[in-house]
């Protein structure tokens, strides 16, 4: 089985060094000794890296996990996810969930808020999970209260939380409303999703301005993926295939997708000029995703929209009555949804999720820097190229 090699990783670590640092000065002056102390992530299942299991809410089955872990992880992936290499490239520990407290996880280096499900807007009673974004950043304020008072009573939890000083000085990573999106569509036309958007992401310039507030100063952004090329969604909006696109994904879905990154974009901008002494870093996600599915045989893969992990067969094999690693009944007949041979063919694993091999892709796409702004690639010593 082909995989991204480890040796990569050596050069993330290089790499990330100068992509997250800030203004181009200070990289210049201290990308050497330059690291993050802590990383605390809040987002979707796109990050989300056991949260949703840890909550109760369900359980994820073999193959999930199979690639990497050996076994379910948590996370909707057949192994590790954008956020995974991202951590790696720091050369920091993969976050643990904040809900996970089993086998006494180690959080000094921060932690994860992500959970698969949630959208930015507060919940409701048919939200698939509860934890919205506001509802994370209450439990971050939650986990920083609880470490300052565990910092007060001495040494004793010092090696398994993060110091004082990391709330200051961690980065705020952030990769949110895909779902916010996604779910309006099975009830609402496109103009009345597109309508959202506003009311979306003043949510989310809330929940910043709550941590901005409480001394967060480094941003990480990433905008929304192209929702119309997830196999779940062609399934199911796709049968007329005049909504599809030229590469098969719903337009509807990609057109709002981009309305709403358009927006996030100029609400990065905006906040620039008013958080004082803030980084804040917006990643084009969407830009690396469809240029994979779009090209996505120079890059190795031979599947770009059929999910590795499913039931039904090209073109999609998605059905959402069988979900990956689960077996159902159909017509009478008993039937399982299996995962692939080789998941580093395919872009899509499960139908909603991306593969391994896909997420290490895009992460090297997002340390060339030059999805972000603001753009780093003129600062990079070398680029990244995936190898498969």
């Amino acid at each position: 089985m082909r995989g991204p090699p480890h040796a990569a990783a050596v050069l993330l670590v290089a790499a990330a060094a100068l992509c997250l640092g800030g203004r181009a000065e200070e990289l210049e002056a201290s990308s050497p000794e330059f690291n993050y102390p802590a990383v605390f992530n809040f987002g979707d299942s796109n990050s989300d890296t056991g949260g949703r299991v840890a909550a109760g809410f369900e359980s994820i089955a073999p193959p999930y996990g199979s690639t990497f872990f050996g076994s379910p992880s948590g996370r909707f992936c057949d192994g590790r996810l954008i956020i995974d290499f991202l951590m790696d490239a720091m050369d920091m520990p993969f976050l643990n969930a904040y809900l996970d407290s089993v086998g006494a996880p180690n959080l000094r280096a921060g932690v994860n808020f992500a959970q698969a499900g949630c959208s930015i807007t507060p919940a409701t009673a048919t939200s698939v999970s509860p934890f919205s974004f506001g509802l994370q950043i209450k439990q971050f304020f939650a986990f920083k209260d609880k470490v300052t008072k565990l910092l007060s009573k001495g040494d004793t939890y010092r090696r398994y939380i993060p110091q004082s000083d990391y709330f200051s000085q961690g980065l705020y990573t952030f990769d949110i409303g895909q779902n916010d999106l996604a779910g309006e569509f099975y009830w609402k036309t496109e103009d009345q999703v597109a309508a959202s958007i506003p009311t979306i992401l003043l949510e989310f310039e809330t929940g910043l301005k709550k941590l901005y507030e409480q001394g967060a100063r480094k941003f990480w952004i990433h905008n929304t993926g192209p929702l119309g090329c997830l196999p779940q969604n062609v399934a199911f909006f796709g049968k007329d295939r005049s909504q599809l696109d030229e590469l098969r994904c719903v337009a509807k879905h990609n057109r709002v997708a981009k309305l709403f990154n358009l927006q996030l974009h100029a609400l990065c901008t905006k906040l620039r000029g008013e958080f004082a002494g803030a980084s804040i870093t917006y990643v084009d996600i969407y830009t690396i995703k469809y240029s994979l599915i779009a090209n996505y045989s120079r890059y190795g893969f031979e599947n770009p929209i059929q999910a590795c992990c499913g039931y039904g067969g090209p073109p999609l094999n998605y059905d959402s009555r069988v979900p990956c690693g689960q077996t159902a009944s159909l017509n009478g007949n008993l039937v399982a949804a299996k995962g692939c041979k080789d998941s580093t063919e395919f872009v899509n694993w499960d139908g909603i999720h991306y593969t391994e091999a896909a997420n290490f892709h895009i992460a090297s796409q997002i340390l060339t820097g030059r999805y972000s702004d603001p753009p780093f690639a003129d600062k990079m010593p070398f680029l990244i190229k995936p190898k498969f």
